[in-house]
Protein backbone atom coordinates (compact mmCIF):
# COMPACT_ATOMS: atom_id res chain seq x y z
CA UNK A 1 0.00 0.00 0.00
CA UNK A 2 1.39 3.39 -1.03
CA UNK A 3 1.23 5.77 1.91
CA UNK A 4 0.01 9.28 1.19
CA UNK A 5 1.76 12.28 2.67
CA UNK A 6 0.11 13.89 5.69
CA UNK A 7 0.18 17.67 5.90
CA UNK A 8 -0.86 19.88 8.80
CA UNK A 9 -2.19 23.42 9.08
CA UNK A 10 -3.06 25.58 12.08
CA UNK A 11 -6.82 26.05 12.05
CA UNK A 12 -8.28 28.07 14.90
CA UNK A 13 -7.83 26.15 18.15
CA UNK A 14 -6.76 22.92 16.40
CA UNK A 15 -4.09 21.74 14.00
CA UNK A 16 -5.78 19.96 11.12
CA UNK A 17 -4.04 16.97 9.51
CA UNK A 18 -4.92 16.21 5.90
CA UNK A 19 -4.00 14.56 2.63
CA UNK A 20 -3.52 16.81 -0.39
CA UNK A 21 -3.05 15.04 -3.72
CA UNK A 22 -3.35 16.08 -7.36
CA UNK A 23 -4.19 19.32 -9.15
CA UNK A 24 -7.30 20.99 -10.49
CA UNK A 25 -10.69 21.76 -8.99
CA UNK A 26 -10.83 20.74 -5.34
CA UNK A 27 -12.66 17.58 -4.29
CA UNK A 28 -12.87 17.49 -0.50
CA UNK A 29 -13.65 14.17 1.22
CA UNK A 30 -15.03 14.46 4.76
CA UNK A 31 -15.08 11.35 6.94
CA UNK A 32 -17.62 10.27 9.52
CA UNK A 33 -17.86 9.48 13.24
CA UNK A 34 -14.89 7.40 14.49
CA UNK A 35 -13.35 7.71 11.01
CA UNK A 36 -10.44 9.66 9.57
CA UNK A 37 -8.84 10.61 6.27
CA UNK A 38 -7.77 6.97 6.15
CA UNK A 39 -11.34 6.11 5.13
CA UNK A 40 -10.59 7.54 1.68
CA UNK A 41 -6.92 6.56 1.42
CA UNK A 42 -7.45 3.92 -1.26
CA UNK A 43 -9.73 6.13 -3.37
CA UNK A 44 -7.77 9.37 -3.42
CA UNK A 45 -5.37 8.27 -6.21
CA UNK A 46 -8.35 7.45 -8.47
CA UNK A 47 -9.41 11.12 -8.50
CA UNK A 48 -6.02 12.81 -8.07
CA UNK A 49 -5.16 12.68 -11.78
CA UNK A 50 -8.06 15.08 -12.46
CA UNK A 51 -8.70 16.91 -9.18
CA UNK A 52 -6.90 18.31 -6.21
CA UNK A 53 -8.16 15.92 -3.54
CA UNK A 54 -8.23 17.10 0.06
CA UNK A 55 -9.06 14.70 2.90
CA UNK A 56 -8.84 16.30 6.35
CA UNK A 57 -9.16 14.67 9.74
CA UNK A 58 -11.96 16.39 11.65
CA UNK A 59 -11.15 17.56 15.17
CA UNK A 60 -10.99 14.73 17.68
CA UNK A 61 -10.28 12.23 14.89
CA UNK A 62 -7.20 10.92 13.15
CA UNK A 63 -4.12 13.10 13.52
CA UNK A 64 -6.01 16.36 14.09
CA UNK A 65 -6.00 17.90 17.58
CA UNK A 66 -7.99 16.25 20.36
CA UNK A 67 -9.31 19.20 22.37
CA UNK A 68 -10.22 16.98 25.34
CA UNK A 69 -13.26 18.87 26.56
CA UNK A 70 -16.99 18.32 26.00
CA UNK A 71 -17.69 21.87 24.81
CA UNK A 72 -15.08 21.47 22.06
CA UNK A 73 -17.30 19.33 19.84
CA UNK A 74 -20.44 20.28 17.96
CA UNK A 75 -21.58 20.32 14.35
CA UNK A 76 -21.40 24.13 14.34
CA UNK A 77 -17.75 23.89 15.39
CA UNK A 78 -17.04 21.29 12.71
CA UNK A 79 -18.61 23.54 10.06
CA UNK A 80 -16.45 26.42 11.26
CA UNK A 81 -13.39 24.14 11.16
CA UNK A 82 -14.16 23.30 7.54
CA UNK A 83 -14.44 26.99 6.62
CA UNK A 84 -11.17 27.72 8.39
CA UNK A 85 -9.43 24.81 6.69
CA UNK A 86 -10.49 25.99 3.23
CA UNK A 87 -9.46 29.54 4.06
CA UNK A 88 -6.02 28.49 5.28
CA UNK A 89 -5.46 26.57 2.04
CA UNK A 90 -6.80 29.48 -0.07
CA UNK A 91 -9.59 27.32 -1.50
CA UNK A 92 -12.53 29.48 -2.48
CA UNK A 93 -14.87 26.71 -3.73
CA UNK A 94 -14.86 22.92 -3.74
CA UNK A 95 -16.78 19.79 -4.61
CA UNK A 96 -17.66 18.44 -1.15
CA UNK A 97 -18.36 14.81 -0.27
CA UNK A 98 -19.49 14.11 3.28
CA UNK A 99 -19.77 10.54 4.58
CA UNK A 100 -22.11 9.69 7.49
CA UNK A 101 -21.42 12.30 10.19
CA UNK A 102 -19.31 14.09 7.59
CA UNK A 103 -22.45 14.34 5.47
CA UNK A 104 -24.30 15.93 8.39
CA UNK A 105 -21.54 18.51 8.58
CA UNK A 106 -21.44 18.94 4.80
CA UNK A 107 -25.17 19.70 4.44
CA UNK A 108 -24.95 22.31 7.20
CA UNK A 109 -21.90 23.81 5.50
CA UNK A 110 -23.91 23.93 2.26
CA UNK A 111 -26.74 25.78 3.99
CA UNK A 112 -24.47 28.30 5.71
CA UNK A 113 -21.88 28.79 2.96
CA UNK A 114 -23.51 27.98 -0.39
CA UNK A 115 -21.06 30.11 -2.36
CA UNK A 116 -18.16 27.93 -1.22
CA UNK A 117 -19.52 24.89 -3.08
CA UNK A 118 -19.10 23.70 -6.65
CA UNK A 119 -21.22 20.64 -5.84
CA UNK A 120 -22.32 18.41 -2.97
CA UNK A 121 -22.31 14.65 -2.38
CA UNK A 122 -24.08 13.32 0.72
CA UNK A 123 -23.03 9.71 1.28
CA UNK A 124 -24.70 7.27 3.68
CA UNK A 125 -25.93 10.05 5.93
CA UNK A 126 -29.13 11.61 7.25
CA UNK A 127 -30.70 15.02 7.77
CA UNK A 128 -32.48 13.85 10.92
CA UNK A 129 -31.30 12.76 14.39
CA UNK A 130 -30.20 9.13 14.60
CA UNK A 131 -30.88 7.07 17.72
CA UNK A 132 -29.15 3.79 16.92
CA UNK A 133 -28.56 3.15 20.63
CA UNK A 134 -31.08 3.83 23.43
CA UNK A 135 -30.06 6.52 25.95
CA UNK A 136 -28.96 4.05 28.63
CA UNK A 137 -26.65 2.21 26.23
CA UNK A 138 -25.26 5.50 24.88
CA UNK A 139 -24.53 6.64 28.44
CA UNK A 140 -22.74 3.37 29.23
CA UNK A 141 -20.65 3.67 26.06
CA UNK A 142 -19.75 7.23 27.00
CA UNK A 143 -18.62 6.13 30.47
CA UNK A 144 -16.57 3.30 28.98
CA UNK A 145 -14.71 5.41 26.43
CA UNK A 146 -14.03 8.17 28.95
CA UNK A 147 -12.58 5.65 31.38
CA UNK A 148 -10.75 3.38 28.94
CA UNK A 149 -10.43 5.19 25.61
CA UNK A 150 -12.28 4.65 22.35
CA UNK A 151 -10.19 1.59 21.52
CA UNK A 152 -11.92 -0.18 24.42
CA UNK A 153 -14.79 -0.73 21.95
CA UNK A 154 -12.61 -2.76 19.57
CA UNK A 155 -13.42 -6.19 21.06
CA UNK A 156 -17.12 -5.37 20.94
CA UNK A 157 -16.82 -4.42 17.28
CA UNK A 158 -14.93 -7.61 16.48
CA UNK A 159 -17.61 -9.70 18.20
CA UNK A 160 -20.45 -8.27 16.10
CA UNK A 161 -21.58 -10.34 13.09
CA UNK A 162 -20.69 -8.91 9.69
CA UNK A 163 -23.13 -8.40 6.86
CA UNK A 164 -22.25 -9.58 3.37
CA UNK A 165 -21.53 -5.96 2.44
CA UNK A 166 -19.14 -5.53 5.36
CA UNK A 167 -17.36 -8.74 4.40
CA UNK A 168 -16.81 -7.33 0.92
CA UNK A 169 -15.21 -4.27 2.50
CA UNK A 170 -12.92 -6.49 4.57
CA UNK A 171 -12.00 -8.45 1.46
CA UNK A 172 -11.14 -5.20 -0.35
CA UNK A 173 -8.63 -4.20 2.34
CA UNK A 174 -7.64 -7.60 3.71
CA UNK A 175 -8.74 -8.64 7.19
CA UNK A 176 -5.52 -7.66 8.98
CA UNK A 177 -5.47 -4.23 7.36
CA UNK A 178 -9.18 -3.70 8.03
CA UNK A 179 -8.77 -4.23 11.76
CA UNK A 180 -5.45 -2.35 11.87
CA UNK A 181 -7.18 0.72 10.50
CA UNK A 182 -10.12 0.49 12.90
CA UNK A 183 -7.81 0.07 15.90
CA UNK A 184 -5.66 3.00 14.75
CA UNK A 185 -8.67 5.29 14.29
CA UNK A 186 -10.11 4.35 17.69
CA UNK A 187 -6.76 4.95 19.41
CA UNK A 188 -6.52 8.36 17.75
CA UNK A 189 -10.05 9.47 18.61
CA UNK A 190 -10.70 11.79 21.53
CA UNK A 191 -13.18 10.18 23.97
CA UNK A 192 -14.80 13.61 24.36
CA UNK A 193 -15.42 13.65 20.59
CA UNK A 194 -17.13 10.26 20.89
CA UNK A 195 -19.38 11.60 23.64
CA UNK A 196 -20.04 15.11 22.34
CA UNK A 197 -20.57 14.27 18.68
CA UNK A 198 -22.49 11.12 19.53
CA UNK A 199 -24.93 13.30 21.47
CA UNK A 200 -25.15 15.73 18.53
CA UNK A 201 -26.02 12.90 16.14
CA UNK A 202 -28.78 11.72 18.46
CA UNK A 203 -30.29 15.08 19.44
CA UNK A 204 -29.50 17.75 16.87
CA UNK A 205 -32.60 19.34 15.28
CA UNK A 206 -33.39 17.93 11.87
CA UNK A 207 -31.92 19.77 8.88
CA UNK A 208 -34.48 18.26 6.50
CA UNK A 209 -36.83 21.29 6.49
CA UNK A 210 -33.92 23.53 5.40
CA UNK A 211 -32.62 21.31 2.59
CA UNK A 212 -34.79 22.87 -0.17
CA UNK A 213 -32.50 25.90 0.13
CA UNK A 214 -29.58 23.86 -1.29
CA UNK A 215 -29.34 24.77 -4.96
CA UNK A 216 -25.93 23.37 -5.91
CA UNK A 217 -25.60 20.17 -7.95
CA UNK A 218 -26.25 17.42 -5.40
CA UNK A 219 -26.04 13.63 -5.39
CA UNK A 220 -27.22 11.43 -2.53
CA UNK A 221 -25.24 8.18 -2.40
CA UNK A 222 -26.28 5.22 -0.23
CA UNK A 223 -25.33 1.56 -0.06
CA UNK A 224 -28.39 -0.56 -0.70
CA UNK A 225 -27.77 -2.58 2.49
CA UNK A 226 -27.22 0.46 4.72
CA UNK A 227 -30.70 0.16 6.17
CA UNK A 228 -30.60 2.99 8.77
CA UNK A 229 -29.80 5.42 5.95
CA UNK A 230 -31.89 4.18 3.01
CA UNK A 231 -35.12 6.03 3.89
CA UNK A 232 -33.30 9.17 5.14
CA UNK A 233 -31.44 9.24 1.80
CA UNK A 234 -34.73 9.08 -0.09
CA UNK A 235 -36.12 11.95 1.99
CA UNK A 236 -33.04 14.08 1.34
CA UNK A 237 -33.21 13.41 -2.39
CA UNK A 238 -36.85 14.58 -2.44
CA UNK A 239 -36.10 17.66 -0.36
CA UNK A 240 -33.13 19.03 -2.31
CA UNK A 241 -34.12 20.51 -5.68
CA UNK A 242 -32.84 18.46 -8.62
CA UNK A 243 -30.86 16.11 -6.35
CA UNK A 244 -30.15 12.63 -7.65
CA UNK A 245 -30.22 9.49 -5.52
CA UNK A 246 -27.67 6.82 -6.42
CA UNK A 247 -27.96 3.46 -4.67
CA UNK A 248 -24.78 1.37 -4.61
CA UNK A 249 -25.57 -2.34 -4.95
CA UNK A 250 -23.78 -4.93 -2.82
CA UNK A 251 -22.73 -2.21 -0.39
CA UNK A 252 -23.59 -1.01 3.09
CA UNK A 253 -22.29 1.95 5.07
CA UNK A 254 -18.86 2.16 3.39
CA UNK A 255 -19.47 1.72 -0.35
CA UNK A 256 -16.00 3.08 -1.19
CA UNK A 257 -14.72 -0.26 0.14
CA UNK A 258 -17.66 -2.58 -0.29
CA UNK A 259 -18.25 -1.88 -3.98
CA UNK A 260 -15.39 0.40 -4.91
CA UNK A 261 -15.72 0.23 -8.67
CA UNK A 262 -19.42 1.15 -8.71
CA UNK A 263 -18.85 3.84 -6.09
CA UNK A 264 -16.10 5.42 -8.19
CA UNK A 265 -18.39 5.46 -11.22
CA UNK A 266 -21.09 7.16 -9.15
CA UNK A 267 -18.72 9.89 -7.95
CA UNK A 268 -17.29 10.35 -11.45
CA UNK A 269 -20.84 10.67 -12.78
CA UNK A 270 -21.67 13.32 -10.23
CA UNK A 271 -18.52 15.30 -10.99
CA UNK A 272 -19.21 15.16 -14.72
CA UNK A 273 -22.74 16.49 -14.06
CA UNK A 274 -21.34 19.28 -11.88
CA UNK A 275 -19.09 20.80 -14.58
Amino acid sequence: MTMLTTHTVANGDVVTAYHDEGRGDVLLLLHGFTGSKLDFHDQIPWFADRYRVLAPDQRGHGETTNVGRPDGYSFDILVDDLVGFLDRLDVERCHLLGHSMGGMVAMRFALKHPRRLKSLILMDTAAEPLTIFPPAVREQLANDVRANGCASRLDMMKSMPMSDAQKRGVDFLGEAEHWRRIELKLNQMDPEAWVGLGDEIAHLPAALPQLPAIRTTTTIVCGEADLPFVEPSERMAKAIPNARLVTIPLAGHSPQYENAQTWRRAIDGHLARAI
